[in-house]
């Protein structure tokens, strides 16, 4: 079987782990990029969980799909579907905000609509060459 869907399946792995890492360690700095205040403790463990430690989950569970051959169809569509949950809300938000955000959110948005569709046609690559 080709390695495409493989790469892709390890690079959007590696973008979550990136990501869940940042949010971990840098917390202060990652909210900053998208003006999130978080003012007290409470605030910075329940952003560095969620934010951080979702990724760092996703991350290993595609880390995980891309070394077994029977999971790699199954971590593709789950780079898919968590990124295009992220996408999606973020698109309507800013919608709802009339489209006025910083560069952030635009970034983020692309980033995402691209890991979809790399994480989408994994799928397609890995379905052909199963046939």
């Amino acid at each position: 079987m080709s390695t495409m869907p493989r790469i892709i399946l390890w690079l959007t792995a590696l973008g979550f782990l990136a990501f869940g890492a940042a949010f971990t360690f840098w917390p202060l700095a990652m909210a900053g990029f998208v003006d999130i205040s978080l003012p007290t403790p409470t605030a910075r463990i329940d952003f560095v969980a969620t934010y951080g430690g979702f990724e760092l989950g996703v991350g290993a569970f595609l880390v995980a799909s891309a070394r077994r051959r029977d999971w790699v169809e199954p971590g593709l569509w789950a780079g898919a579907a968590a990124l295009a949950g992220f996408a999606t809300v973020r698109l309507l938000a800013l919608l709802a905000a009339g489209g006025v955000a910083g560069r952030a959110i635009y970034v983020a948005l692309v980033m995402e609509v691209l890991g979809v569709a790399l994480n989408v046609w994994g799928v397609r690559l890995w379905r052909k060459q199963a046939t």
